[in-house]
């Protein structure tokens, strides 16, 4: 479960450390930043997640905003879309989903 930024970038790093055991082609890049932030960046499309972690009394959610680079290789500053999961329900199955559903998918093929 997480319940901090350490726990978050500890789940999201296993796993796509894992996820890299699978598929050795894939190249996934995890990064902690300073405020706390875990983003994951697939260095092939240029496809990023950024995850971050909130509190609303007493629960904790897992937040993520997915961001794509456009045809000409220039990453976009607004992110397609936002969500976020309760803390309990973010694990590294959870990642491996987001890592196949989304980071490694070409979104060229929508241009």
């Amino acid at each position: 479960m997480i319940e901090s930024y350490d726990d978050l970038y500890q789940t999201v790093s296993s796993s796509v450390e894992n996820f890299l055991k699978e598929d050795e082609s894939a190249e996934i890049v995890v990064e902690k930043k300073e405020n706390g932030t875990t983003s994951m960046t697939n260095k092939k499309n240029g496809n990023k997640l950024v995850l971050m972690l909130g509190r609303y009394s007493d629960e904790y959610k897992v937040g993520f905003a997915f961001f794509v680079t456009d045809p000409y290789g220039k990453a976009s500053k607004n992110p397609e879309w936002i969500e976020d999961v309760f803390n309990h329900e973010f694990d590294e199955k959870f990642v491996h989903i987001l890592i196949t559903e989304h980071l490694l998918q070409t979104a060229a093929a929508d241009w």
